[in-house]
């Protein structure tokens, strides 16, 4: 974040909206994510978090593909079952591969920003590395890398692998609009002055609160959505 910062603006229209943007190529690599710390370093709380894993991880909001497009769980959730397969019969493997964006998804007006998600093992631990074409910087990489790490963790469990390895995220357009500067020299200014991560557990401590309300809550809002289509 504080690369992006400092960063020179791009002017102009760009493929998303139009708006100046900050922009870097931004490459990532976290040595172990099994323990994790999480940073609040996001315009969002636990909850909305709790939210956000549950679409990724269970496709709670699957039923939304039809007004956005597509979700990233329905783009990729046929394929887990292969990518766990492949993991459980060759730990050597190196086609264990989510292909999130297909060419269908890439011709919408807002085509899917997330692209890959590779797995391999090493050592005995699961290691992902994910590629994105497009990341905003401010209100979505901090969730977009919690939620697909908690993957991770799903896939480990199902391919009977016991530890979370590296954890690597290239974006290609790392960037901030400019409607989002002050909020992201904000952050940057808070990192300096004291720690705003919290600890796993915390985290998990939320899950086990407010999990099962969020389910609810997405099972409501497809009966909602499915009559509202009935009618039309």
């Amino acid at each position: 974040m504080k690369a992006l910062n400092k960063a020179d603006v791009v002017m102009g229209k760009n493929q998303d909206r139009e708006d100046h943007l900050k922009e870097i190529h931004l490459v990532m690599d976290i040595d172990s994510v099994q323990d994790l710390k999480i940073t609040m370093a996001m315009p969002t709380g636990l909850e909305t978090l709790v939210d956000y894993v549950l679409e990724i991880v269970e496709g709670t909001k699957d039923f939304e593909k039809d007004m956005y497009g597509y979700t990233y769980h329905d783009l990729f959730s046929k394929n887990i079952d292969f990518v766990i397969d492949k993991l459980k019969e060759d730990p050597t493997t190196r086609q264990a591969t989510l292909h999130v964006a297909n060419q269908k998804a890439a011709r919408l007006n807002h085509p899917p920003c997330l692209q890959l998600i590779h797995y391999t093992i090493k050592d005995g631990k699961l290691n992902t590395d994910v590629v994105f074409r497009s990341n905003d910087g401010v209100k979505a990489v901090a969730m977009n890398i919690f939620a697909l790490i908690e993957l991770s963790r799903y896939i480990a469990r199902e391919a009977g692998v016991k530890e979370l390895g590296s954890y690597t995220h290239n974006a290609l357009s790392f960037h901030a609009y400019n409607r989002d500067w002050k909020a992201l020299e904000g952050y940057c200014n808070m990192f300096d002055v004291r720690d705003c991560s919290i600890d796993y557990k915390d985290y998990l401590e939320a899950y086990a609160d407010y999990a099962d309300e969020s389910r609810e809550k997405s099972a409501m809002l497809k009966i909602e959505q499915e009559n509202k289509n009935l009618k039309q």
